[in-house]
């Protein structure tokens, strides 16, 4: 069935940026396809699978393609089907490929037109606010990413917010606005629940009454859905009243005693109703094996949830993307935090140490809770907004201003003496150092001022290098400023002949930075995210020789290279 479009993207980068916000169209089907050679033309549909939806009657969504001035047309291991399983959508702007389940295609074409489908409702989720008692409990017993819960009686004022929290003092447990004036302390977490300090009644005895509005400064869902839990997969069913509950969560379903136990760990299976399937809980795997309709063609995996997300199988998780370094892949990040957007800095954690790196975010997206792009237990989360540049360095600088040996040629075109072991360099545009393995070192500095009349005239150029260049334990030489270059704009790379970095348009001013390899097939400097070089390794026979050049002029456009020619 065909749904009504709200819109058609034909700009490439609008369309790079939405294949990304739909996950590149992963697990949808291709429900039409035509290509005609003649008329380098081709045309597609784009259809939710509607077996792995909600039960709803609603038609599925459906997205056409129309693309014109069609060349490169490729095509591999699809004979024989009529509908397609898409496993992801790749797009550079040009270049469009289609990989499938069972075979791909690509082409490039001149235009590309994508009709963008209505959703005719929108399946409301209310924000879970309500934990069972007793999970709830051995939660908060155990003290694990609980450290702050903040919550309100149904009866509390709109403006009022209650916390309790787990601190890992003597006396842990607390709790803020009660009826004690300066909020209590207490050794155990019975204690706390127990204690009649809410109007004269406990926690246990108010629970029913509790909306729960963050854990751990997360809202209720985030938390059941991203942070490690202290407890096993708790399921419990209420003796009086129909329901589940999965993980403290309340869930339309119940314990199938009488159902085919769980083949792994001989447990009962359990029965949702929202879904109309058995799963274990325990072993996070649904009771239902994969299928193949060969009439209708169309091949479906039912997954198994995270089990703190069976109770909104279509809760659309935010996600961002980011890049260590240009040109290279792009990594997947859960982000919870609404106010970050594309094109900020954020603080990410790397690796198996949890390297903390800031990086650039080049895309947010969406995609649903049971459909992630990695798995939602080995994803990691940002872990915030990166703080100002001028924090970040704040400390060493001042460090540098107040104790370190200076060459001042900020105020004034003077020569440099290079027979001195400075500690910074002061220019009309930011201050610049030398550091080793993360500590600043002393260096020297040579500076030169083209004559005006010039053909690649700049305002200044300086050359850099360690003043004791013999490094006995040597893992990276860096050269650091206080200029932020995350907010410049990458004008275009600066390589040659011994020379590897970049140039920038930052205000007013075209600034470039170099550093500078002398062996034969210069690998031993590399450059950072935000594309400033720096050395890698250290080549004893070229250590002599400038290591860094740096030059600014004030800016007139992208194809001078004035720079170029000074560094």
């Amino acid at each position: 069935m065909w749904t009504k479009r709200i819109g058609y993207i034909t700009e490439p980068r609008k369309l790079v940026d939405y294949f990304l916000s739909v996950g590149q169209f992963h697990d949808y089907l291709i429900g039409s396809f035509s290509y005609d050679s003649q008329s380098a033309s081709l045309r597609l549909t784009i259809e939710e699978d509607c077996l792995a939806e909600s039960h709803s009657n609603e038609p599925a969504l459906v997205w056409d393609l129309e693309c014109q001035g069609v060349t490169n047309f490729r095509m591999q291991d699809m004979e024989g089907l009529s509908r397609w399983w898409i496993y992801e959508v790749l797009y550079d702007g040009t270049t469009c490929q289609f990989q499938l389940v069972n075979g791909y295609f690509s082409f490039s074409a001149e235009s590309f037109k994508l009709g963008i489908p209505h959703k005719p409702t929108t399946e409301g989720h209310p924000a879970i606010t309500r934990l069972q008692y007793d999970y709830f409990l051995q939660e908060f017993e155990a003290g694990m990413n609980v450290d702050e819960t903040a919550f309100r009686f149904e009866t509390d004022n709109q403006d009022i917010l209650r916390y309790i929290g787990y601190s890992g003092n003597e006396e842990p447990y607390w709790a803020g606005l009660s009826d004690l004036p300066d909020g209590g302390r207490f050794k155990t977490a019975n204690e706390l629940f127990e204690a009649k300090i809410y109007d004269g009644q406990s926690l246990k005895e108010r629970w029913s009454e509790i909306n729960i509005y963050s854990i751990h400064s997360l809202p209720l869902d985030d938390w059941l859905s991203c942070v490690p839990h202290s407890v096993e997969t708790h399921v419990y069913e209420p003796d009086d009243e129909y329901g589940l509950y999965i993980n403290g969560v309340e869930l339309d379903g119940f314990i199938d005693e009488d159902g085919k136990p769980c083949p792994s760990c001989g447990k009962a299976p359990c029965y949702l109703d929202d879904y109309d399937e058995h799963f274990c809980p325990y072993c996070n795997s649904w009771m239902t094996e994969d299928l193949w309709d060969r009439d209708e063609v169309h091949y479906f995996e039912k997954r198994p949830l995270e089990p703190e997300l069976l109770w909104k199988p279509n809760k659309m998780l935010r996600f961002c993307q980011v890049q260590f370094l240009h040109g290279e892949k792009f990594y997947s990040y859960y982000c919870p935090d609404q106010t970050i957007n594309k094109g900020d800095w954020v603080e990410v954690s790397v690796g198996k140490q949890a390297v903390k790196k800031d990086v650039q975010v080049v895309a947010i997206f969406t995609a649903p809770a049971d459909r992630p792009p990695y798995p939602l237990d080995k994803i990691k989360t940002v872990l915030g907004k990166s703080r100002e540049w001028s924090e970040m360095i704040a400390e060493k600088l001042e460090n540098l201003l107040t104790h370190g040996h200076i060459c001042d040629l900020s105020e004034e075109k003077i020569p440099a003496d290079s027979s001195i072991a400075y500690d910074l360099l002061k220019t009309p545009v930011g201050n610049f150092w030398l550091e080793l393995d993360g500590q600043p070192i002393k260096m020297s500095v040579i500076a030169h001022y083209p004559n005006l009349e010039d053909t690649y005239f700049v305002e200044g150029s300086y050359h850099l290098k360690p003043f004791e260049p013999d490094f006995t334990d040597f893992k990276r030489l860096s050269i650091c400023t206080d200029i932020d270059f995350r907010t410049a704009r990458l004008i275009d790379n600066l390589g040659g002949e011994h020379q590897y970095g970049n140039n920038w348009q930052v205000g007013d001013y075209d600034i470039g930075i170099v550093a500078h390899p002398y062996s034969y097939d210069e690998e031993e400097v590399d450059e950072n995210v935000l594309g400033i070089p720096y050395f890698r390794e250290w080549i004893e026979d070229y250590q002599h020789l400038p290591c860094f050049s740096v030059a600014w002029k004030y800016y007139t456009s992208d194809k001078d290279l004035s720079i170029w020619f000074n560094v």
